[in-house]
């Protein structure tokens, strides 16, 4: 008796553990994923830093009390040495691949980019606020 109880019991921990988790591995970053982005006063800070090619799309966050961009370059030069021209990036001097300007404090836009392999560097590119540390590496596998 005591060892169909014990059966009985292992069978439901069984059954419970095996509902309570999806089994489902989370989705890479890129390729037709998603990579969150907050933005605030003076950083971005991404989910993901490295991703696969395709379409990726970056769900931003703007939570700062400023107004911010979102701008996607592609470079071989880590996001802490672009050349800076009257106080901000000379977008010009890269591969430009899109961005969202006017981000308003609290706007949550997203933006959908197809991204080939290679390096890339996140900015907000408004007045100093490179300068004061808004950037961030991505990485396309």
């Amino acid at each position: 008796m005591r060892l169909r109880i014990l059966a009985a019991v292992l069978g439901s921990i069984t059954l419970l553990v095996g509902a309570c988790s999806s089994g489902a591995a989370p989705a890479p970053a890129g390729g037709s994923g998603t990579v969150g982005a907050e933005l605030s006063e003076w950083a971005i800070k991404l989910d993901a830093s490295t991703g696969k090619a395709g379409t990726v799309t970056f769900s931003v966050n703007n939570k700062g009390e400023k107004e911010h961009e979102f701008v996607i370059v592609k470079t071989d030069l880590k996001a802490d040495s672009l050349p800076v021209v009257d106080d901000g990036v000379d977008e010009s001097a890269f591969t430009p691949v899109d961005e969202i300007e006017d981000i308003a404090a609290g706007a949550t836009p997203s933006l959908a980019v197809d991204l080939q392999p290679g390096h890339y560097v996140i900015l907000c590119n408004l007045t100093s606020h490179y300068q004061k540390g808004m950037y961030a590496d991505f990485d396309v596998q």
